[in-house]
């Protein structure tokens, strides 16, 4: 009773505790675990723009952020080189760390990648309408965020979590039918096009058909927002992010989704077995939503976990992050496990997620690979899992006479 009286004073000054503990732990992290870091190229462009209004996309940018490297002895990221390659917009985020000293708000920063992630994965049993208590979900939450590639990606302290949760968090809203909620979050998320706008149309055409277009107009006003701000504030700034994208990556060796290191089994046809599958499993996905105007919560809900797991699979850089799409799905198939065998439906799933946390970490040690590509073991196996388990389920799902999940 005495706890429950004072909630509101003992509640936030715990929630404070909590972040500050977290911050200090990530700033040791950072100093034990000097590798590969995402965030320095974005905070120097942010530094350098609120200092002199120096263009993010510069070669002077980019020679500040590799001197930066220098000093503190980390590597740039694969992808990026070092170079602020991304959507303008991206520096509005980093603006206010750029004001903080480059330690400090680097381990504030992964802290925020760390919650992301957490809540990532606590929306995705929500979504997937699991039943699980609130132990058993900060448990699952926590092992899942604290394991190998995840792990890494707060070593890197990685902007791309918080993007997947604005995504995750907008088709839970959406589920819930709160549509300008979910329009604020769809808009917040544009730099992970387009996956994001694939997401969006899905969402949006459900919603339309429930007479709800406040998302359709929300997220149009975002994108106009962030168009005419962008423009205003940096001006010729899209033939300067092609030019130091291109700079970057001058081929096209960064598309390397999981479904064209399937097609490189096969030597002979792999730039055309590629193709095939990417075109085959999009082609699903639409066939899939014919009548999504017309389904049900029950429907909507297996079309969505089935649609993230497909967008999971169109990886284009292999990065581990976009597992966070498959998680939905392969809870789904956990909660098929225990409505039919119970215990034994429990001990199956904990069983198996444990040998691929194991396995996945046993990748890590052989290879001792740090960059932000991941192996195709880490980055395919979830995906078709979860996959394989929502179609499997389908009649479950769709058909069976069970109980609606709380929405």
């Amino acid at each position: 009773m005495f706890l429950k009286k004072y909630a509101q004073y003992w509640v936030p000054l715990f929630l404070l505790a909590l972040a500050a503990g977290l911050v200090l732990l990530n700033l040791q992290l950072s100093e034990q675990f000097p590798y590969q870091d995402d965030f320095l190229p974005r905070w120097s462009a942010a530094r350098g723009w609120m200092r002199d209004g120096t263009s993010p996309y510069s070669e002077k940018a980019y020679s500040d952020a590799l001197a930066l490297y220098d000093e503190l002895g980390l590597m740039p990221p694969t992808f990026s080189q070092g170079r602020f390659i991304d959507l303008v917009w991206y520096i509005y985020l980093y603006i206010p760390f750029s004001f903080l000293p480059y330690r400090i708000a680097r381990a504030i920063w992964m802290t925020l990648t760390a919650l992301s992630i957490f809540f990532s994965l606590w929306i995705g049993f929500e979504l997937a309408g699991v039943q699980l208590r609130v132990l058993e979900k900060c448990l699952l939450a926590l092992l899942i965020t604290c394991s190998y590639p995840f792990f890494k990606l707060i070593l890197s302290a990685s902007v791309l979590p918080l993007f997947f949760l604005a995504v995750l968090a907008a088709c839970k809203y959406t589920l819930a039918r709160r549509g300008t909620a979910a329009g604020v979050l769809l808009f917040l998320c544009l730099g992970i096009l387009p996956i994001s706008f694939v997401i969006a149309v899905f969402l949006m055409i459900w919603l339309n058909s429930r007479k709800q277009t406040d998302i359709l107009t929300v997220f149009l006003v975002g994108l106009v927002f962030l168009v005419l701000t962008s423009l205003i504030l940096f001006p010729g700034w899209i033939p300067a992010w092609f030019s130091s994208f291109i700079a970057a990556q001058p081929r096209l060796d960064w598309l390397d989704t999981p479904l064209m290191r399937l097609g490189a089994f096969f030597p002979g046809a792999a730039v055309p077995l590629a193709v095939a599958l990417h075109v085959s499993l999009f082609f699903m996905m639409l066939v899939e939503w014919y009548g999504l105007a017309q389904c049900d919560d029950r429907r909507i809900r297996w079309k969505l976990l089935l649609t993230l797991s497909l967008l999971s699979l169109f990886n284009p850089a292999g990065s581990p992050v976009y597992l966070l799409f498959a998680w939905p799905g392969v809870m789904f198939f956990y909660g098929f496990l225990h409505e039919k065998w119970k215990i034994a439906g429990k001990i199956i799933f904990w069983t198996a997620l444990l040998a691929y946390l194991y396995s996945s970490f046993k990748t890590f040690l052989n290879t001792q690979n740090w960059s932000s590509i991941e192996s195709t073991w880490v980055i395919s196996f979830l995906p078709w899992v979860a996959l394989l388990g929502l179609e499997w389920t389908r009649w479950w799902a769709l058909n069976s006479p069970r109980p609606l999940p709380d929405t």
